[in-house]
């Protein structure tokens, strides 16, 4: 992970944290497709609601992008 996703990781760790648990435990893990960035992106199905989640890796192999959000 690049040092400066790193730290937004840490300063969103807790929310990120808090909301996860609230979703129930994971159904599904499917492959959306490749974002107009560059990052992968897939859908995560809970119990309780589904996100996006979004990765991409930099040129030196460190994830430079790491998202979670609401479907859109």
């Amino acid at each position: 992970m690049s040092p400066s996703l790193a730290a937004v990781t840490r300063e969103q760790s807790a929310m990120v944290q808090a909301a996860l648990p609230q979703m129930g435990p994971l159904q599904s893990v499917s492959f959306k497709g490749v974002a107009p960035n560059g990052c992968d992106v897939y859908e995560v199905r809970f119990e309780h609601g589904h996100l996006e989640y979004g990765l991409a890796l930099g040129t030196d192999g460190k994830f430079s992008t790491i998202f979670l959000r609401p479907p859109q």
